[in-house]
């Protein structure tokens, strides 16, 4: 298997391989890139503003509670992802999949949006249109399977490059996105609906979900100018190779663990640190997913319209983890950290309530901002541009749903898992554990990638026999 595949994956080694002389649809796949931003958003556009909103619902929920919730959003994409990737490879279309995803993630918003004027368990409520929203971006697979087979080889770096920059794009400036409606006051109503900081931002996302469902109809072509047809082309693809495929989905799946421990303990983690409110977490979190969304935004250009995006994406990787190893390094509570926390059980916002508070230190602010700043600003665009890039090359020039959606169900049961596990292991030691935990699982990642370094290569076409090519 290994003789039949290219040592590298930089753009002049595919572009040799491939014996397609079609030309790559841009402008459909640019509307694809919009969709799978407006995707990743939903991914994160509640976490720092979810807990306020669920405490206002019922000042009595649990913090374990939350993890679930946040957990239920990837519950639903965990069963949507094979579904509609295994779909729209059955069905040798796109359209309907993905505009019947768009759909479910509006009717889930709306739910979202209506749950003060529902006065029969809302948190439960939450829990279900959470379900339904990850259920809709499980046509991220379809989607990615898109950009696969609409794109020539020799375009697929870069497309696949902005499509996963997309979505991580999406997932990092929901924080952002959302602190720019904490300033809306309270009280406001508009046809029979609170319009607040937790419920227009559902409002206006599924005003957009909407009109994406219909334009789909007129702004995809599914032209397959990235499939090999071996009754056409004279090519053929071997089979690919399992074990690379396997480690990038682990890549992933860890990939996914570190944003939703990241996302989902934003709130409460800063709150429990620096005394800050419910309030001013919201808003001073959405300042550094700010800053730090402008510099991975930056590195996505980078990669899909520079040079840089040629890099050896193995590279790319190794460099991704080592600085998530360093940010997971430094939120450790070493005992040379000059402060301590203020531990106060008595109240129950602005300070830390958790009796671990009596004897962990304070990291330093001036030292947690710029780390997570540059570390996760600039490694996720990194890893996650590459191993997706990496993972399309490894499956080769074939109908890829099936295993896109594969690999975002794994990207899912991390989301899904990472939320419980983080809010347990939080609200009975804090972040020790959880670092410990990932820096295990990235030490692993890095590992796997040297271990197996000369079979995480593209998949190259062979040329049939007695073909004219």
């Amino acid at each position: 298997m290994l003789t039949s595949r290219v040592k590298s994956i930089d753009e002049e080694s595919i572009c040799s391989s491939s014996p397609n002389k079609k030309s790559t649809n841009w402008t459909s796949l640019w509307f694809a890139n919009l969709i799978q931003f407006f995707c990743g958003l939903q991914m994160s556009l509640y976490f720092t503003s979810m807990w306020p909103y669920l405490l206002q619902l019922d000042p009595k929920t649990p913090l374990t509670f939350f993890g679930t919730i946040l957990a239920s959003f990837s519950v639903g994409q965990a069963i949507g992802s094979p579904i509609f990737g295994t779909w729209s490879e059955k069905s040798e279309s796109f359209k309907i999949p993905i505009a019947t995803g768009l759909a479910l993630c509006v009717l889930g918003n709306l739910i979202y949006a209506a749950l003060p004027e529902i006065h029969w368990n809302p948190i439960i409520i939450m829990l279900i249109a959470r379900i339904i929203i990850g259920f809709g971006c499980g046509n991220l697979s379809a989607l990615r399977a898109y950009i696969a087979a609409c794109s020539l080889p020799e375009d697929r770096n870069k497309a696949v490059a902005l499509s996963i920059g997309s979505t991580v794009f999406g997932m990092l400036f929901g924080p952002a996105l959302q602190a720019c409606f904490a300033f809306i006051p309270a009280g406001n109503r508009f046809l029979g609906l609170v319009l607040d900081c937790y419920t227009l931002p559902a409002i206006m996302i599924s005003t957009f979900l909407s009109v994406m469902t219909i334009l789909i109809f007129f702004h995809f072509t599914e032209d397959f100018v990235g499939i090999i047809d071996p009754n056409e082309d004279g090519f053929e693809l071997p089979p690919y190779d399992r074990l690379a495929a396997w480690i990038c989905i682990y890549l992933w799946f860890l990939i996914q663990t570190i944003a939703v421990n990241i996302e989902s303990l934003a709130a409460v983690f800063t709150i429990a640190m620096y005394n800050w409110t419910s309030e001013q977490a919201m808003i001073y979190n959405g300042y550094i997913e700010f800053f730090s969304c402008g510099l991975s935004v930056t590195q996505y250009l980078i990669f899909g319209l520079t040079r840089v995006g040629k890099i050896n994406k193995r590279y790319m990787i190794l460099f991704g983890l080592l600085l998530f190893t360093i940010y997971h390094t430094v939120v450790l509570p070493w005992p040379f950290y000059p402060k301590t926390l203020t531990y106060n059980p008595n109240v129950t916002d602005g300070a830390c309530t958790f009796k671990w508070c009596q004897y962990v230190p304070q990291i330093p602010i001036y030292v947690f901002i710029p780390v997570y700043v540059l570390c996760v600003g600039i490694a996720f665009p990194y890893i996650g541009t590459s191993i997706g890039t990496l993972f399309t090359h490894i499956l080769g020039d074939r109908q890829q749903g099936t295993m896109q959606g594969i690999y975002a169900l794994f990207g899912s049961v991390a989301r899904c898992a990472a939320p419980i596990i983080t809010t347990t292991l939080f609200n009975s030691s804090g972040y020790t554990w959880i670092s410990v935990e990932l820096l295990v699982m990235l030490f692993l990642g890095a590992g796997l990638v040297g271990v197996f370094w000369e079979r995480l290569v593209a998949l190259k076409p062979i040329k049939k026999s007695g073909s004219k090519y």
